[in-house]
């Protein structure tokens, strides 16, 4: 048996892992799970599968590095418009924003 390359403890073990991005399902994938620590590692193919189903659900490549800018006394953030589209998002839309800690800002459309 192999042993986890994270843990160095656990042994894996074939099974199958939901994939998910940007809290869309992506599906249930083969992978090898480690007994201990839970890590899964998939090879090539199925990496392909799932970037190919991501391409497919229109979620591939929305994450962007943006920057803050000032605008007036507030400070702004700009939403790319391949984002917006993906969240339908229109001008006066509103939305709840709120700090999740110290590193991790939530904005939710109300």
């Amino acid at each position: 048996m192999k042993k986890c390359p994270i843990c160095e403890k656990g042994n894996l073990k074939e099974g199958e892992v939901e994939e998910e991005m940007f809290g869309i399902s992506l599906g249930r994938y083969k992978a090898e799970i480690c007994s201990e620590c839970g890590e899964s590692f998939m090879d090539e193919a199925v990496m392909d599968a799932i970037e190919k189903k991501a391409k497919q659900l229109g979620i591939w490549g929305l994450a962007k590095k943006i920057k803050v800018v000032r605008s007036g006394n507030s400070l702004a953030v700009r939403i790319p418009a391949d984002i917006a589209r993906f969240l339908k998002l229109r001008e006066g839309k509103e939305m709840l924003l709120h700090p999740e800690g110290t590193s991790k800002l939530a904005i939710e459309i109300i």
